[in-house]
């Protein structure tokens, strides 16, 4: 990878058979240098990133039946490591009362820091998720579950050897993907 660019990657959980809008977001973000799906409907990540001719990495979630892709994954981008798990491991639900919530999440970022990640990709939730957590960046795309109340949304990182850029966006009722929430880190600091 030339280190003034840096590696581009797209950001998918829970499709559940929406490629339409998973295909919207990858030609709306081209060029890209790699696709994830964070699990059910991770075939339509496989799909799409097949037709776009992009490399692709993911996990299986609990509706993914039949698949011999792995349950969670470590993958490495521009130095950076990526724990890649759907989220059902964990047993993580936006339901929960708040305290609940915050400790799923706290527990995710220690899972993640054993694993010697330093980010956290995961779906199940069907809930962006953007924050940094004792070190760890936990990041959740969202969704594109047709049936959901907000619009789809996907999360979108540039990776370079010095500093790391996560951003996440939601389709508006016009067609438009916009700026959610926005988290970057240098590897000098925690904070960029």
């Amino acid at each position: 990878m030339d280190q003034d660019i840096p590696m581009r990657i797209a950001v998918f959980s829970d499709t559940h058979g929406n490629r339409r809008d998973m295909r919207e977001a990858v030609l709306s973000f081209l060029p890209l240098d790699l696709i994830i799906h964070l699990g059910d409907g991770v075939r339509d990540g496989i799909r799409v990133a097949l037709e776009a001719t992009i490399p692709f990495h993911g996990v299986r979630g609990n509706e993914d039946y039949g698949t011999d892709l792995p349950d969670v994954a470590l993958v490495e981008a521009e130095n950076w490591q990526f724990l890649l798990a759907h989220g059902h491991q964990m047993n993580i639900n936006p339901y929960h009362p708040k305290e609940v919530w915050k400790q799923d999440l706290r527990d995710m970022a220690a899972w993640a820091k054993g694993k010697r990640a330093e980010a956290l990709l995961f779906g199940h939730a069907h809930t962006p998720v953007l924050q940094r957590e004792n070190g760890i960046v936990l990041c959740n795309p969202g969704d594109q579950y047709i049936g959901s109340a907000a619009g789809p949304s996907f999360a979108f990182i540039e990776a370079e050897a010095a500093a790391i850029r996560f951003r996440i966006f939601r389709k508006s009722p016009n067609g438009d993907w916009g700026l959610l929430a926005e988290l970057g880190q240098e590897r000098t600091g925690m904070d960029a």
